[in-house]
C-alpha cells in the first residue's frame, strides 16, 4: 500500500525573487512531476505563495497525479516578505486537512528575511513548529538564499539537518533535494525519528548551494 503524505510548499513571491522567477516555476513543476511519478507515495500537494500583498493558497490538498503545474501568470514576484505569516498559514493548512496515517511535510523556500508579518511572531511560529515536529513528527524543511538560513530557521525552532542554503542559479536542484529528503522521511519505518535526526545529504547540499556565499 502506498504511503500517504501531504506536502505543503511555502514559496516566496516577494520582489527579490524576480531574477529567478522562471527557474522557480520550473523547479516547482519538476518537483510535482517527481512526486507524481513515485508509485510508493499517495501524495497530496498544497502550494502557498506569498508576499506582503497577499498569502495565496493556489493548490489546496490536490492529488499529485492531477495537480496542475504552476503557471507563469500565477507567480508574479512583488512587494515584501511576510515569512512568518506565510509559514503560519502553511502549517495551519496541513493541520486542518490531515488524514489518519498521513505524514506531513512543510517545505519553505525564501530568498529573504522576514520583514512584513502582522499575524505571527517568531515566538508563536517557533512554538507551533516545535509542537508539530516533536509531537506529530512533521518534517519541516527550510531552504534560504542570500541570507543566513540556519539563523532564520533556528529562530523558528527547526532541526539543523533540515535546513539548507540554496543558490538561485541552482533552484531546480533545491526542489529535487526536497523531493529526495521528503521521500526518505515518508518511507521511513520511524518517521518522527527520521524527521528529527535525518537531514539533507552532503551531495544534496552541494548541489543546492553552489555559488551561494551563505553555505556551510
Amino acid at each position: 500500500m502506498a504511503q500517504k503524505v501531504h506536502v505543503g510548499i511555502v514559496l516566496d513571491r516577494s520582489g527579490s525573487m524576480e531574477d529567478c522567477r522562471a527557474d522557480a516555476i520550473g523547479a516547482v513543476n519538476s518537483y510535482l512531476r517527481q512526486v507524481k511519478e513515485d508509485r510508493e507515495l499517495e501524495a497530496k500537494v498544497s502550494l502557498v505563495i506569498f508576499d506582503s500583498q497577499g498569502i495565496d493558497v493556489i493548490r489546496d490538498r490536490l492529488p499529485a497525479g492531477t495537480c496542475a503545474e504552476l503557471g507563469s501568470s500565477e507567480y508574479q514576484p512583488r512587494a515584501q516578505t511576510p515569512l512568518l505569516d506565510a509559514v503560519g498559514h502553511g502549517a495551519a493548512l496541513l493541520d486542518r486537512r490531515k488524514e489518519p496515517g498521513e505524514r506531513c511535510i512543510l517545505a519553505i523556500m525564501t530568498d529573504g528575511l522576514e520583514n512584513a508579518s502582522r499575524e505571527y511572531t517568531k515566538e508563536t511560529i517557533k512554538a507551533l513548529l516545535d509542537r508539530r515536529q516533536r509531537e506529530d513528527g512533521w518534517l519541516v524543511l527550510y531552504l534560504g538564499a542570500g541570507h543566513d538560513a540556519w539563523e532564520q530557521a533556528r529562530a523558528m525552532g527547526l532541526h539543523a539537518g533540515n535546513v539548507a542554503a540554496f543558490s538561485k542559479q541552482h533552484i531546480d536542484a533545491s526542489m529535487a533535494s526536497v523531493a529526495s529528503r521528503g521521500r526518505r522521511y515518508a518511507m521511513a519505518a520511524e518517521p518522527k525519528a527520521e524527521a528529527a535526526r535525518g537531514g539533507f545529504t552532503d551531495r544534496e547540499r552541494a548541489g543546492m548551494a553552489a555559488g551561494d556565499k551563505s553555505k556551510r
